[in-house]
């Protein structure tokens, strides 16, 4: 049993590596150590303070580790940390590559290999950074989830008239009726959303595995299919990529896409 949850863990952080952003648009912020692993002192020869001034002159937002703001700290994974390396320098030249790792460790972005013949390590190491920069500031970096937390908004805008719905669906069925009273019209809504649940997800369990803004759905081969993040409301999801929500009713679990009409809802078997 110990086994075979180890190797159902190793498959889910494959997963969710498989899925990590690799477009540096998609990253809010850049977080720069204090003192890089080659260094023998904090920001010697000045490498870290540099760093963060090349990204903040190109338009990054760019922080050094103990200096991330509060509102930031809840959102670690919207930001890449700089690694540097001098492993490929030699005895004539100095070489510095820098990376940019996400969240989960994984390489997002490497620059060319900085060089410096100078003879002298702190001017030799200045240089070989700033060649090696040029692949960041040559880039056009605007952070694109601006337009992504633009979606959201409207996606909880459509999430709270969904819950809406839904309540005033469940307070007209408890809604007493006088004996012999018919009512044609709230049976012909019933009847609707009945229609509209699908069978796509029942024959399938998904576990929820918890992530720093909300949950990952993981199948049983395992495998990541869905991804979602909290709201403001209790048992209501949205889903990423789609415009979409995942939402609790009646004790079940309920997949519903909306594109300004409510389309499809969809039962889903969901275990937290």
């Amino acid at each position: 049993m110990f086994k075979k949850l180890i190797f159902t863990l190793s498959f889910i952080l494959i997963s969710v590596y498989g899925i990590a952003q690799k477009d540096i648009n998609n990253y809010k912020y850049i977080i720069v150590p204090k003192k890089y692993e080659f260094s023998k002192s904090d920001d010697q020869y000045q490498l870290n303070s540099l760093t963060k001034f090349l990204f903040n002159k190109h338009g990054y937002q760019v922080y050094f580790t103990d200096e991330i703001p509060e509102n930031l700290k809840s959102e670690l994974c919207n930001g890449l940390k700089v690694e540097l390396s001098n492993t490929k320098s030699g005895m004539f030249k100095t070489k510095l590559e820098m990376t940019l790792k996400d969240c989960y460790d994984a390489v997002v972005m490497t620059s060319k290999v900085g060089e410096s013949r100078l003879k002298t390590y702190d001017k030799a190491y200045v240089e070989a950074l700033r060649d090696a920069f040029e692949t960041f500031q040559n880039i056009e970096y605007k952070y694109s989830g601006d337009e992504k937390d633009k979606e959201a908004e409207v996606v909880m805008t459509e999430t709270k008239v969904v819950v809406a719905k839904t309540k005033d669906l469940e307070l007209e069925k408890k809604e007493p009726t006088l004996e012999g009273t018919f009512k044609p019209e709230n049976k012909k809504e019933e009847k609707a959303v009945v229609s509209n649940i699908s069978t796509t997800f029942k024959n399938e369990k998904y576990y929820a595995q918890e992530i720093s803004n909300g949950f990952q759905l993981v199948n049983s081969e395992p495998r990541v299919v869905m991804i979602l993040f909290n709201t403001a409301a209790e048992n209501v999801y949205l889903v990423k990529g789609k415009s979409a929500i995942v939402f609790k009713q009646d004790g079940f679990w309920y997949y519903s896409e909306n594109n300004g009409e409510l389309k499809e809802q969809e039962s889903i078997n969901i275990k937290f």
